[in-house]
């Protein structure tokens, strides 16, 4: 029988209590953190949602850091397979490589652009999300972000915004 105070911790859990919030702001322009999940213990895979408020952009972004496989282009078709798979009509509009800054350090990162019906506030509406991935010293990080197809520029800059005001590469 396990006592009290060694009950085993059951994931994911949502976490109220997070020592990281210098990392992560409650709010960053046009976005307010969410909640914060961890899915192992010792946070080494957790996860800090961010949704958009005070304007016309609807935004859902989802922060994940995680461990890092040794092959890195296993990983990233794992994570599409998983949003294939997940979402049933959704299909990759866009893949390509782009570069992210962050404390004067450059990173390569891979974007991927979905489309799929999703529900939106209630209505089933036809959404872009996208993910990216960058992989660091420490483990890899995951961007996912979704918002209505129409608004979809709008989100990749506003998302752009979040990770200046965010510490994802520490």
């Amino acid at each position: 029988m396990i006592a009290a105070s060694q009950e085993v911790t059951k994931y994911p859990v949502n976490l109220t209590e997070f020592e990281q919030w210098e990392k992560f702001p409650a709010e960053c322009p046009g976005y307010r953190r969410s909640t914060v999940m961890a899915y192992a213990p010792a946070l080494a895979d957790y996860s800090v949602t961010y949704q958009s408020y005070g304007s016309a952009l609807t935004n859902a972004v989802t922060l994940y850091f995680y461990p890092r496989m040794k092959d890195s282009a296993a990983q990233i078709q794992a994570e599409v397979s998983q949003v294939l798979k997940t979402h049933q009509d959704a299909y990759v509009m866009n893949r390509r490589a782009i570069n992210l800054e962050a404390k004067g350090k450059t990173y390569d990162a891979t974007l991927i652009t979905f489309d799929f019906a999703d529900p939106i506030v209630e209505n089933k509406q036809s959404v872009s999300s996208q993910l990216l991935i960058v992989f660091l010293d420490t483990g890899a990080f995951k961007v996912r972000s979704t918002s209505p197809v129409e608004q979809a520029g709008e989100a990749d800059a506003a998302v752009r915004q979040l990770l200046q005001c965010v510490s994802w590469s520490t």
